[in-house]
């Protein structure tokens, strides 16, 4: 959707209107009424000081603030709005592909393969402001004001609930759905390049829970040709190793389907250690894996590959003594994901020395890249080895016992 222009005003609603259930007791809200040229105006009223606020901050990226929203115009054009809608605003690169256009192709791709159709988040409405950060750089003298541009969007969509809320099988069936969407994606030429718990979300529909991957704003497509942005993609703590590296916050390694497949592992062990029936465990009783989120790029991956290697060493305290077949069998599963992923690394690297002793051997093929191409065959034979494990086969089944 693209507005015809837009009338900005943004004021502190009076504390006598009335709060949205999960308020804060300040009640501040924010209201904007933009033109659209397909719905006339919107109104947007958007609870800042909601419990539910996710904001991500920092000296550089997005600033992406997520926020609980009401709107009549956007309620009388869309049915069922019972778990209500979210606005999420954030400074995104001027020359990435926006995320509305990049969730414009997965919606298309849904209509022909189950696995992403009903596990994509809808797009309700979006708008673009029309002042990006060139201009505030340029008007402050800044030299070279369109590096690194920033373009303000507001995104609406229906509201989903977090993968942490989630435990037990529910846990597993949503985290799982999530990789099938995005291993369809990924074929389809949609790379996601941010598996993070923050974008693994669900909502329950006749009873049954279903896993969406969320947030594409910093996904590319593959059929753009040239810069997607000169932000480093991920999240670091649920990175690759591959990706962790000084060679790769250089942009010297192509961020690839496996590496978003390790983030899935990533997650999940750090989900499944640091909450407990879907909230966090206290500090004293969860392993050491919050300063994991507090280190940069190389001193987090040091840590996460002693993690790769002594997995064992990370069992909850608790689990000892726990009688749930489940939570057994979860705890199976990450240690067998990080075996498979320790295998798997193992292997990359006898290849890649086979073939560099290949290459020392003979001119002939001197240049070639070991390691900067996947098929699709490659893709699906990574994740069966997973699939095939032991834990990931009895959770598999729709009747655990």
């Amino acid at each position: 959707m693209s507005p015809a222009g837009e009338t900005g005003t943004s004021s502190t609603l009076p504390r006598t209107n009335a709060p949205a259930d999960g308020a804060s007791k300040g009640n501040q809200y924010h209201e904007f009424k933009i033109k659209d040229e397909k719905l006339g105006e919107v109104d947007l009223l958007l609870h800042t000081s909601h419990d539910d606020r996710v904001t991500h901050c920092g000296l550089q990226g997005p600033a992406t603030n997520v926020v609980p929203v009401t709107s009549e115009a956007l309620a009388k054009k869309y049915d069922n709005l019972t778990d209500g809608m979210v606005a999420k605003i954030f400074w995104g690169e001027a020359n990435r592909t926006s995320e509305p256009e990049i969730l414009k192709k997965v919606e298309e791709i849904a209509k022909r393969h189950a696995t992403v159709q009903d596990h994509i988040p809808e797009l309700l409405w979006h708008h673009t402001f029309t002042n990006p950060t060139s201009t505030i750089r340029k008007a402050l003298g800044v030299p070279e004001p369109t590096t690194g541009n920033r373009v303000l969007y507001i995104l609406v969509f229906r509201k989903l609930y977090p993968i942490t809320k989630l435990h037990g099988k529910e846990l597993f069936d949503v985290w799982y759905q999530c990789i099938l969407c995005h291993l369809t994606l990924w074929k389809e030429g949609v790379y996601h390049r941010d598996i993070s718990p923050g974008n693994l979300m669900w909502y329950r529909r006749n009873g049954k829970l279903i896993g969406v991957l969320n947030d594409y704003d910093l996904s590319s497509l593959a059929n753009i040709v040239g810069p997607q942005g000169n932000e480093c993609t991920g999240t670091v703590p649920f990175m690759a190793l591959d990706l962790l590296t000084a060679k790769a916050q250089r942009g010297e390694v192509k961020h690839l389907y496996r590496h978003d497949l390790e983030s899935f592992m990533w997650v999940f062990a750090w989900i499944f250690l640091r909450y407990k029936n879907g909230v966090l465990r206290p500090a004293e009783s969860r392993p050491l894996l919050d300063e994991w989120a507090t280190l940069d790029a190389v001193a987090c991956g040091k840590e996460k590959l002693f993690f790769l290697e002594h997995p064992l060493d990370y069992q909850p305290p608790d689990l000892q003594t726990s009688e749930s077949d489940i939570d057994w069998s979860l705890w199976e599963l990450v240690v067998e994901c990080f075996v498979m992923l320790d295998t798997a690394a193992y292997n990359r690297r006898s290849r890649f020395h086979r073939i560099r002793l290949a290459q020392q051997r003979s001119t002939e093929g001197a240049g070639e890249q070991t390691n900067a191409e996947e098929s699709v065959s490659d893709m699906d034979d990574l994740l069966g080895k997973f699939t095939g494990t032991t834990a990931w086969v009895k959770l598999s089944n729709p009747s655990p016992s």
